[in-house]
């Protein structure tokens, strides 16, 4: 780790250790906003334009829905850094969010024109549009930091996934009402109006901290070496249980439409019922998993959720009816928002503000890494059985090693601190 650099084991006090209203949490809450806005839709969406693009050109069709991971590996490690640079520097990290929601805007807005234009329109437009949500990831997760003190930062997450999973039920729901282009525009604007009430409302407590420590590539890798040596006390095991809760996650919304169709006999198109459920869970456990966090500790909550979650996951795969796999749906998922929410705040508790943006890079590539792997081995495991009937048993595996991790967290690691 660069000398230069401390990162502190206890909780330590910050200039604005006073509450913040709830309505700069609500505000926090739209970069949540944003993420089930666009998610959703471009998961929904793009692959059969992409596909309408090329034609059955598998290969290719895997090429260009590949853009987004390469723009993730490209951006989110320089924007993180890059706003560390622009905090110290008086100019703020808001900038670099409200641009990257602005891209996202302009990307989702043009998207529907390109169905009949031609593949290099439609890739210069997915490049616009995953740029712009690439671009904000890391600079928003360490905002949300600088604004709000430690004993919120549970209750912050929770209104980030609280909107999240509410704006993915709503425009999943108007993309299967009123189809693409008016889902699309409808986001584009919404996006918008994100970024402007963003704008004009959030305020950003100005620096006090000296100009940041060497923020480089060479910087990324030295700081993400110490995490894996264990300099920084707690913060390996929680890149450990970030990976396989997204790992978890990224199971179930890539295979379990697959898993239903051949286990329960469902068409396609009734698939959505168990996403819906699972949406529904988050709306419902995002608020309350932020204060259980904040009441009991995030440590504790997090172990917590990931035990439940796998009981719901056993359940799960022992069930023989829809009806009955539903409620258990949306039980898993108010399960899973209680490491969803706590572990961001957890990992970001020891980190010096000047060093935030790099480290959220690092965290959400964490994450980004639970998925790349995630789907190849789930593959893998799949084809070996030769069906997708195991899916339950794996996500509670996964949910189970999560648990480990987050038990190897030292206790008070990561907490936040007491109010004065």
């Amino acid at each position: 780790m660069p000398a230069q650099v401390a990162y502190t084991a206890t909780p330590r006090f910050e200039p604005s250790a006073a509450r913040v209203p709830t309505w700069t949490l609500v505000l926090i809450g739209l970069g949540g906003l944003f993420a089930g806005i666009t998610g959703p839709l471009l998961s929904t969406f793009i692959p059969p334009l992409v596909r309408d693009a090329v034609g059955d050109q598998r290969t290719l069709i895997g090429v260009v829905m590949a853009i987004d991971n390469v723009l993730l590996l490209l951006l989110v490690p320089w924007s993180g850094p890059a706003s560390d640079r622009a905090s110290a520097g008086g100019r703020g990290r808001r900038r670099l969010v409200i641009a990257g929601f602005v891209l996202a805007a302009a990307g989702m807005a043009l998207l529907p024109s390109t169905a009949h234009v031609g593949l290099t329109a439609l890739i210069a437009v997915i490049v616009i549009l995953h740029g712009g949500i690439n671009l904000q990831r890391a600079p928003f997760h360490a905002l949300m930091a600088d604004i709000v003190p430690s004993r919120q930062r549970s209750l912050a997450n929770g209104w980030v996934t609280f909107q999240m999973c509410v704006a993915a039920i709503v425009f999943l729901m108007l993309g299967r009402a009123l189809g693409m282009t008016t889902a699309f525009l409808a986001a584009s604007a919404t996006v918008l109006a994100t970024a402007a009430a963003l704008f004009v409302w959030l305020r950003e407590r100005a620096a006090n901290d000296p100009a940041p420590a060497d923020v480089t590539y060479r910087s990324m890798l030295e700081t993400l070496w110490s995490v894996l040596r264990g300099a920084i006390p707690g913060m390996r095991p929680v890149f450990v249980a970030a990976l396989l809760l997204q790992l978890t996650f990224q199971t179930f919304t890539t295979w379990y439409a697959l898993h239903a169709t051949e286990r329960f006999a469902m068409r396609p198109e009734d698939v959505t019922v168990g996403f819906i459920a699972w949406a529904v869970g988050g709306v419902i456990g995002a608020l309350p998993a932020g204060y259980i966090g904040s009441r009991i500790g995030r440590r504790t909550a997090m172990l917590a959720g990931f035990l439940l979650m796998a009981a719901c996951l056993i359940a799960l795969d022992r069930v023989q009816q829809m009806a009955v796999a539903v409620p258990l749906l949306a039980l898993a998922s108010a399960s899973w928002t209680l490491p969803m929410v706590n572990a961001y705040p957890l990992f970001v508790e020891p980190v010096p503000r000047e060093r935030r943006g790099l480290l959220a890079s690092l965290y959400l590539l964490a994450m980004a890494l639970g998925g790349a792997l995630g789907d190849p081995f789930n593959g893998r495991m799949f084809d070996v059985v030769d069906s997708y009937r195991p899916l339950f048993r794996m996500m509670a595996l996964y949910t189970v090693l999560a648990s480990v991790a987050v038990f190897m967290i030292p206790r008070g690691a990561g907490e936040a601190v007491p109010e004065r």
